[in-house]
């Protein structure tokens, strides 16, 4: 298994041990339930995407029969995506909070890296199976 793949699912794991843990603690402390999108982006970006990312890495070329296109661009995929995410988390936990002012310029930010790291996954996809 790549190193890309298999960075995809151990990251997906981490977000997920971030975001149940999240949960539990709405549940301790319901005030904290201003957090409610940090939860949500932990576990359907960190976890759901992040792993359909590194078994697809690794699945869907073979069953094609034919090479990935660019590891490099799957690795670069990686490191784009978990800035994006980390980047939109933090900012979304600060604006969570009340933290500094106006944060939507950040999140845009952050969010738009997100969304370039998934355009970078269609394409390596796209191209590797047609």
């Amino acid at each position: 298994m790549s190193k890309t793949s298999l960075g995809f699912i151990f990251s997906s794991m981490v977000y997920l041990v971030l975001g149940i843990a999240l949960g539990v603690v709405f549940f301790i402390f319901p005030q904290t339930r201003a957090l409610q999108s940090v939860h949500g982006h932990l576990n359907l970006v960190g976890f759901v995407i992040f792993l359909i990312f590194g078994v697809a890495y690794h699945i869907l070329p073979r069953f094609r029969g034919r090479p990935l296109y660019s590891e490099r661009l799957a690795w670069w995929g990686f490191i784009v995506g978990n800035v994006g995410l980390v980047g939109l988390l933090l900012f979304n936990t600060l604006a969570a909070l009340h933290v500094g002012g106006s944060l939507a310029v950040f999140q845009a930010a952050f969010g738009g890296i997100l969304a370039l790291s998934i355009y970078m996954f269609i394409f390596n996809m796209f191209k590797t199976l047609f």
